[in-house]
């Protein structure tokens, strides 16, 4: 399968050990979409319905969840299929796989001092279908902000710079040797470290989690440490957060805590000055996705 083969190849690519296999995709994955689709706005559920033409699930992904384009018979990237580990999805309830992902950015230390958790869910819906649902909601974040032409494709090896698309240039910019960094680089030099499912391998040390939450809430307009990764993960994460917090009322929260005592709590953004930037943005692009195309 050539799906299988592609991934396999990144997989080798970037240094993760695990090798796909193809598996037969679990029900849950069509009860949480089903449930997405009947919350988002007729704009939104509209060009999804038209650009993500596939959701397929594998056995060791290497991370939980994957998005690539798919050309059109003139070139043109306009639609994109997902791929969804449903061994890591099926085995976790939501704050628990949040939390696991959060931590695979640090490498683990003995005696660690700090103790990250992440939570998405409140107690009553702290399911394993929600956190199927969460990263769902970021791949189709992928999907969209691609089909809308908000940013460019990931695919294109000299991306446009940044402040000539209407979402990169809120947070992005291209420096004088032609590479993409955020504006805020100086204040949050972890950020260029940023590297999810790292684990052991991890460039940031658990001791450096409370600087980096720090810089985060600080210094930036990132809804999350994910979306400070590069300008296609601040879209998908943006999207995803803004959909979780703003239109479903569910929460997003990090705490760091030393000893059993909470050291600082990391609230979601969206009601914050730091993120009103990004929440006009999206308030506007939930109305009419297209307008950027």
């Amino acid at each position: 399968m050539e799906l299988i083969a592609r991934i396999n190849i990144e997989n080798e690519l970037y240094g993760f050990t695990e090798r796909s296999v193809a598996v037969q995709p679990p029900p849950e994955y069509l009860t949480v979409l089903k449930a997405i689709q009947s919350r988002l706005p007729e704009p939104v559920r509209r060009l999804a319905e038209e650009s993500i033409i596939g959701i397929f699930a594998v056995h060791d992904l290497g991370s939980s969840g994957y998005a690539e384009a798919v050309k059109d018979e003139r070139g043109e990237e306009k639609y994109v299929f997902i791929v969804l580990d449903e061994g890591v999805l099926l085995s976790k309830k939501a704050n628990e796989w949040a939390t696991w992902k959060e931590n695979s950015i640090f490498a683990p230390a003995a005696g660690e001092n700090f103790l990250l958790s992440l939570r998405i869910e409140s107690d009553d819906t702290d399911t394993v279908e929600n956190a199927i649902r969460f990263i769902l909601l970021h791949e189709m974040g992928h999907a969209l902000g691609l089909a809308s032409r908000v940013h460019p494709s990931w695919d294109d090896a000299r991306p446009a710079e940044p402040v000539r698309l209407p979402f990169p240039r809120l947070s992005w910019t291209m420096n004088k040797e032609g590479k993409i960094v955020s504006y805020f680089d100086d204040q949050f030099p972890e950020r260029t470290f940023l590297k999810y499912y790292s684990f052991a391998k991890a460039p940031l040390a658990g001791e450096q989690m409370l600087n980096v939450y720090n810089h985060l809430r600080g210094h930036t307009n990132f809804p999350s440490l994910q979306a400070a990764v590069s300008q296609w993960e601040d879209f998908a994460e943006s999207f995803a957060t803004y959909v979780h917090v703003v239109l479903d009322k569910r929460p997003w929260q990090a705490t760091i805590a030393s000893k059993g005592n909470t050291i600082t709590i990391i609230d979601s953004c969206w009601q914050e000055s730091r993120c009103m930037t990004k929440k006009t943005f999206m308030e506007k692009w939930f109305v009419d996705p297209r307008e950027y195309r």
